[in-house]
């Protein structure tokens, strides 16, 4: 480094670097004054934990200028002499400038538009605005929050201030035999550095960061706008689309077909049983013999899951159970919180950061130790930060678990002694308490211990084999819990997250196969708890379900229905694959938004392959009808983060 008349000089990379870390520097003073300018939003927000969303939001900070600095960076790493040319250095300054400015005035914007939106500013705001008078609505933001610019103009003074104290030496002497390949070793590695900080980490099993990542930081669900910067939720929202506000009924009409506001049916007193809820990585029901006792012995047929078809003879199993989504992202949102994934995966929207029913916050409320368990690197799919916006209080992932030597090298721990550490681990929380446990086995690529070569059933898909360990996993740890004080008092609840991408029987690569999985309840000390009931059941119902079990004596909000409680409309399930897909008894429609395109009696047409709605009008109009509804509540009441039990109902209901 070298002083020369108040100018740093240095060599390229470190000038690149504190290039770099102007900007973040920008991010930072943007974030300050966010908070700042909007102190009374976060009345509960002490000036100390800002301190800690201050700095979990250079994770976010990070991800955000790298994307946007991409060119920039490029242009200082190329390997070649001309970028130490005058004019270069130039360009690349204003392209600096350009790629910052832009930005900051989306962070400095926000100040003011966060008071009207209460979320950080995304993508669809462009689509919002794309018919307005972009010059008039510009020109009256300036005059109405004339700091606002003032601020950026100053910002930006200062940026260009500090820009030209840093400058890029250039070598005496280039060896061309080693400053080419050295310096494009270089711009490899800090280019997969930054492709590392766009996606917010490096391992595998990481999905890139969204907006609901920040959720691990916060303790109340608007401190996740203290941690997000609007370029990040922008640039996580292009290909998402906003939800449309619907219209299909009257307010005063919608609650009689559809309401996701549920109230308690039964007087009995509340019950503190545990629960466990055991959510298996792509368990379809194709694989499942129990669920295919027609199939059994024809075909070569042979379930790969003898366990669980034992479980499910002293089980309450719904015959016709469905996931509301196609991806390990979609499930927990479906059955912790009761909320599906339709269009979008839920936690990939702008409305992850609603306040959100859950199970584990309302049985918290009963005093319950609440707990999720999840082998894969801490972080995985987002899994953690999720957990604490619903009110998770223990998380348990692959650093809890403390031994990579059961470690798959990909995906997390082996589920056979993961579920075991799950059991001893459960053995230590005082009762009652509820817990979750997600599975990583049966995942591509398919691969089991070493020592299990050749020891399972093999199939005509490669998933088969690793459901069958899961499978004996899952037998080892009902084993140990069998042998636990705890375990007569616990509600077991056995599902999927999704079904497996490949499928292998015609039936189950049908639309409605699409989403066959498994849903199970099992009450081990309630011997009257089980039979098989031919209805359709689905991921949401599993917390209103657990909720119906328990006696919950306040009224909750989930979009599903609780399988316990005497129908007043007939059972249902929803999910998305192109079009929504809305089950009712032995029939699905498939509706577009606007009209019906498909009608099927799924059970006894299992390809799909007449379709009925010209034949069943009324049938037709009245779940077409249903599946609105549905819609209206689900678009409605996240656009207004209305995901609670109206508060006037509330105090009615105490009164009675």
């Amino acid at each position: 480094m070298l002083l020369k008349r108040n100018k740093i000089w240095q060599q390229v990379h470190v000038a690149l670097a504190l290039y770099l870390g102007l900007a973040m520097l920008l991010y930072t003073i943007a974030r300050i004054l966010f908070f700042v300018f909007n102190r009374e939003l976060f009345a509960a927000t002490s000036f100390s934990d800002f301190g800690y969303l201050l700095l979990a939001g250079l994770r976010f900070d990070l991800s955000a200028m790298l994307y946007t600095n991409l060119l920039f960076i490029v242009l200082l790493l190329l390997p070649f002499p001309f970028r130490y040319n005058k004019t270069y250095q130039r360009v690349a300054k204003y392209v600096f400038i350009i790629f910052n400015s832009i930005p900051l005035l989306a962070n400095l914007s926000d100040i003011v538009y966060y008071r009207f939106t209460l979320r950080r500013t995304t993508f669809s705001v462009l689509r919002e605005f794309a018919n307005e008078k972009v010059g008039t609505l510009a020109s009256s933001f300036v005059v109405d929050f004339w700091y606002i610019p003032l601020i950026w103009l100053l910002l930006i003074g200062l940026m260009v201030w500090l820009y030209n104290r840093i400058k890029i030496s250039t070598p005496q002497r280039i060896n061309p035999w080693l400053y080419y390949p050295v310096h494009t070793v270089v711009m490899g590695l800090v280019l997969g550095l930054s492709l590392a900080g766009m996606r917010g980490g490096f391992l595998h099993s990481t999905r890139p960061i969204t907006l609901s990542n920040a959720g691990e930081y916060v303790t109340r669900p608007n401190e996740m706008y203290l941690v997000l910067n609007t370029p990040f939720s922008m640039l996580r929202t292009i290909s998402k689309q906003d939800f449309k506000k619907m219209d299909y009924f009257p307010e005063a009409e919608l609650d009689s077909i559809y309401s996701p506001v549920h109230y308690p049916t039964d007087t009995a007193a509340f019950r503190n049983k545990n629960v466990v809820v055991i959510v298996l990585e792509s368990f379809s029901k194709e694989a499942i013999g129990g669920y295919n006792p027609n199939r059994v012995g024809q075909d070569g047929y042979e379930g790969f899951t003898p366990f669980m078809d034992k479980l499910m003879q002293e089980s309450k199993v719904y015959w016709h159970s469905f996931a509301n989504g196609k991806k390990s992202i979609d499930a927990l949102p479906s059955v912790l919180t009761s909320i599906p994934s339709l269009q979008e995966p839920f936690v990939l929207t702008p409305y992850a950061g609603n306040k959100l029913p859950s199970l584990p916050r309302l049985l918290n409320e009963k005093g319950y130790h609440t707990s999720f368990f999840h082998g894969a690197p801490n972080g995985s799919m987002g899994f953690k930060a999720f957990m604490n916006l619903i009110g998770v209080q223990e998380y348990y992932g692959k650093d809890e678990y403390n031994n990579d030597a059961d470690y798959d090298g990909i995906w997390g721990i082996w589920d056979e002694e993961f579920m075991q550490f799950h059991a001893d681990k459960l053995n230590t929380f005082k009762e009652p308490f509820m817990s979750t446990l997600f599975t990583v086995s049966s995942h591509h690529p398919f691969e089991l211990p070493a020592r299990y070569d050749g020891k399972f059933r093999t199939g005509p898909l490669p998933i088969y084999e690793c459901i069958n360990y899961t499978d004996m996993a899952l037998q080892k740890f009902f084993e140990k819990a069998s042998k636990m004080p705890w375990f007569k008092n616990t509600l077991f609840v056995i599902t999927a997250d999704h079904t497996a991408t490949a499928k292998y029987y015609p039936e189950y690569q049908s639309d409605w196969g699409a989403f066959a999985i498994p849903v199970i309840f099992y009450a081990p000390g309630d011997p009257d708890f089980k039979g098989v009931e031919k209805r359709v059941v689905q991921q949401l119902d599993i917390m209103p379900t657990v909720l119906g079990y328990l006696n919950y004596d306040k009224p909750y909000f989930a979009y599903g229905k609780n399988m316990l409680a005497p129908a007043k409309n007939e059972d249902f399930a929803i999910n998305y694959l192109g079009a929504y897909q809305w089950f009712e008894g032995d029939h699905m429609i498939q509706f577009d938004g606007e009209k019906t395109i498909a009608m099927y009696n799924y059970v006894e047409d299992i390809l799909l392959k007449t379709d009925l709605k010209a034949q069943l009008p009324e049938k037709r109009q009245h779940m077409e009808n249903r599946v609105k509804a549905f819609i209206q509540q689900y678009n409605n009441r996240m656009v207004e983060d209305n995901l609670q039990v109206p508060t006037a109902k509330l105090a009615a209901e105490s009164l009675q």
